[in-house]
């Protein structure tokens, strides 16, 4: 019992500390008081739209009060039967004198052999497109009005040729705000961002789709989003494939820059978040396993261990794993109020850890049952086909 405590105990002082030096190193962070290039060059927001009618108008009415000098924007509406084209021209029509909102229609035509749905959208969206840098941008995100311009001069500034970051994750409803902590730390803590930007590292490749930044020559150069065609994770895909030209990327906290409502009920995260989390393990059925019994151990077991010891009539045992919880919900508590997430959530931690158990064994069981399903298309592993749902 004591050792269990203290294993607990060490990993929860190990997260604290972590996140404490990450505070003090901004190396990482991007912030709309960031240094502005004065000459930007022009610069295109692509914006892949698939039934995102609910989403698509606060996504362009946010990228027109942009601060960005020299900024088009091209919505490619993939097929959506909610009326998302009519919610582009409405913004269009309303936004006249802001930055230019062009919508191309991609039709309703099947996803070609080869090709999952995202970066067949996206690839057909960059064709044509001739400006020298182009922001692939998901529909669900809301920018800062000094987002693009502080990415795109960072870019500069740094060399590289896709810039990629984490933003702000809203959180609204009850099963957000018990789920997507849960998740979202999984992925912040098994990305170091010393490492992802490390050129040695090609190990340690990733980029958020949300918001990817590229120079275009250097899209070319990597292949488009055609050498990604089969990737359920095109993002981490495209960003292996510039790195695999030894094309620079940077990835970047960018928070205060951008925000992104990922899934707005319980369905939809689930559906989601089997969709890729078995995909962001390169499809390894060891390390979801592995990974769960991990979480098993340190974020649901500490609930459990007042009763054990107690049914054991064991009083140190009883208080070190009381000390133990107080211990994990005081890190909890000061990393939410960091995170400006809503701290009384952080009591239902133990229920997020076993949710996200369920979600990393069940993307295994979906993926590799064909049963990956999201907005209306079905996603096989091994199989790059997809039909609809």
């Amino acid at each position: 019992m004591l050792l269990t405590c203290a294993l607990v105990s060490i990993f929860w002082i190990s997260v604290a500390w972590k996140v404490g030096k990450s505070r003090k190193a901004d190396r990482w962070r991007l912030g709309p008081d960031a240094p502005v290039h004065a000459d930007l060059p022009r610069l295109t927001v692509v914006i892949p739209a698939r039934n995102e009618a609910a989403n698509i108008g606060p996504c362009l009415e946010a990228l027109t009060r942009s601060d960005h000098p020299n900024v088009e924007i091209v919505v490619f509406d993939d097929g959506s039967e909610d009326g998302t084209a009519d919610r582009v021209r409405a913004v269009a029509g309303a936004r006249a004198g802001a930055a230019p909102i062009r919508l191309v229609d991609g039709g309703g035509s099947p996803v070609p052999s080869g090709w999952k749905g995202k970066p067949w959208a996206l690839h057909r969206a960059a064709q044509g497109l001739s400006d020298s840098w182009l922001l692939f941008l998901d529909a669900d995100v809301r920018v800062h009005p000094a987002a693009l311009s502080r990415a795109h001069s960072r870019a500069l500034s740094d060399g590289v040729a896709l810039l990629s970051g984490f933003g702000k994750l809203e959180m609204v409803g009850f099963w957000e705000k018990v789920i997507q902590p849960s998740v979202g730390g999984l992925i912040i803590a098994g990305n170091d961002l010393d490492k992802v930007n490390d050129p040695s590292r090609k190990d340690a490749v990733i980029a958020n789709g949300q918001f990817i930044l590229v120079q275009r020559a250097a899209y070319v150069l990597a292949g488009g989003h055609e050498a990604v065609r089969a990737d359920i994770l095109d993002d981490v895909g495209l960003a292996r494939a510039f790195v695999s030209k030894d094309l620079p990327i940077r990835v970047l906290f960018m928070r205060e820059l951008f925000s992104c409502r990922m899934y707005t009920c319980f369905s939809e995260l689930w559906l989601g978040w089997t969709k890729n989390l078995y995909a962001g393990m390169r499809y390894s059925v060891a390390l979801p396993v592995a990974l769960s019994g991990f979480v098993l151990f340190e974020f649901v077991l500490p609930y459990f261990l007042p009763m054990i010891a107690a049914c054991r009539g064991d009083v140190a045992g009883v208080a070190a794993s009381l000390a133990v919880l107080a211990l994990m919900q005081a890190v909890r508590f000061w990393m939410d109020g960091i995170f400006g997430q809503d701290r009384r959530f952080g009591l239902l931690q133990g229920l997020g850890a076993l949710l996200l158990v369920g979600l990393l064994l069940d993307s295994v069981r979906r993926s590799r049952l064909g049963q990956v399903v999201w907005k209306g298309r079905t996603y096989a592993v091994g199989s790059t086909d997809e039909t609809k749902a």
